[in-house]
């Protein structure tokens, strides 16, 4: 763990001493705003394997050709590669690969928590560090595994313990999805707050935006389409997958099954999902609140409006903004049908999370299998009952007798 006094922990995994002597001194200097920064060096790409392994560092700066005597040799030529996907088998962090065959892992590049510069290149190594060190994604993971980790000696300590006679004869593998079943329903529930309550820092703040969090899987669960995923079409607009859910389902082309099952349905239903506000927000693309914006403000307008945030409306559902998800007004009655295999190529951003997605589901239902049915009045029994005071009923104009069929008499 990164110790109070020192900001991040760099590991430098290069055969070259030279080399990495005047790196540190470089990024110390350029580096030096970011606060103590702990460089540490290994020359030996197994040893560096082994660190990583039990370690926390925040970021690793990899060459990708180990050399044996000065000189390369075929059998390490892409050492530095076998390095890195060990690191991202048993701990994930930003990584550097400074090296002087960079086409090697040119592919593997991305920006900023995968970075690929050319040995003695010396504008672009400090960047590419300072970078992938404010990511923070390493202090992310561990502040997820710190809450999880607790949460499971929590369990394990104030359940499991006291109710292990009734347990001790069970398959221990049946006693594993009881945890799992009970962690994924605490972090569900209180995993937000909790990761806002007992960390200090301000890397992942949810603040008063937990409840939107909580709306939605990001990045998708499934490798598959399904229902309630969001989806962004090639012209940047936004939609809702609607139906049909179970036949969406296929399993994964890589899992050991001898009959996979695939995909049933050959189109999806999509509901438009409108921007609230376009990017300069003075418009918006929902028909119920754009004439807001650009009118008057008259109050027809006004309850029109209203009319997309209503959790009871038979028309429109919203949703709220997150990371890259803007604030989106589902349209049910702006539907269309889209090929299963025209939808894939869309971009998945977000699937609804439980209960929003079945919430979301029920009310395209209610939607489209809606009934209109004439008033019926109960206020003679809500009287009767005392729930309601007996109301005047105005008497009507009474013919007077003798008078034309016409005319009125006025008491």
């Amino acid at each position: 763990m990164t110790s109070p006094d020192v900001a991040y922990r760099v590991l430098i995994v290069d055969d070259d001493a030279k080399m990495t002597e005047d790196l540190r001194d470089l990024l110390t200097d350029e580096l030096a705003d970011l606060g103590g920064i702990n460089y540490e060096v290994e020359q030996d790409f197994a040893s560096a394997e082994e660190r990583l392994s039990r370690e926390d560092f925040d970021l690793v700066i990899l060459d990708v050709r180990d050399t044996v005597d000065g000189s390369p040799s075929a059998d390490v030529e892409g050492r530095g590669r076998e390095v890195y996907e060990q690191i991202a088998k048993v701990r994930w962090v930003p990584v550097v690969f400074y090296t002087g065959v960079p086409e090697r892992v040119r592919a593997l590049e991305n920006p900023p928590l995968i970075r690929v510069v050319t040995k003695n290149d010396l504008d672009d190594i400090a960047p590419a560090v300072r970078e992938g060190l404010l990511s923070g994604v390493p202090t992310l993971t561990r502040r997820i595994s710190s809450l999880v980790e607790h949460q499971v000696r929590d369990f394990m300590r104030d359940v499991v313990a006291p109710h292990w006679v009734e347990m001790a004869g069970a398959d221990p593998n049946e006693i594993a999805p009881v945890v799992l079943n009970r962690l994924a329903a605490w972090l569900r529930e209180n995993g937000l707050h909790e990761l806002d309550r007992t960390v200090d820092g301000n890397l992942l703040t949810t603040g008063g935006r937990s409840s939107s969090a909580r709306v939605y899987l990001m990045p998708p669960v499934t490798h598959h389409l399904t229902a309630t995923d969001l989806l962004v079409d090639p012209q940047g607009g936004w939609w809702l997958v609607l139906t049909p859910a179970c036949d969406l389902y296929e399993d994964h082309p890589n899992a050991s099954i001898p009959k996979p099952r695939t995909a049933k349905a050959q189109y999806v239903h999509l509901a438009r999902a409108d921007r609230v506000f376009t990017d300069d927000e003075s418009r918006s693309e929902s028909p119920a609140i754009d004439p807001w914006l650009t009118s008057a403000k008259s109050g027809s307008d006004k309850s029109q409006a209203k009319r997309a945030f209503r959790v009871d409306d038979n028309r429109y559902r919203a949703l709220p903004r997150y990371l890259d998800v803007p604030n989106l007004v589902i349209d049910f009655e702006n539907v269309r049908s889209v090929p299963l295999e025209e939808a894939r190529e869309w971009r998945r951003v977000a699937t609804l999370d439980s209960p929003f997605a079945e919430a979301m589901l029920i009310a395209y239902s209610r939607s489209v299998g809606r009934i209109g049915t004439p008033d019926v009045s109960f206020d003679d029994v809500q009287v009767l009952l005392g729930l309601e005071k007996p109301r005047s009923v105005p008497i009507p104009p009474q013919s007077v007798p003798g008078t034309p069929n016409d005319a009125v008499s006025n008491p």
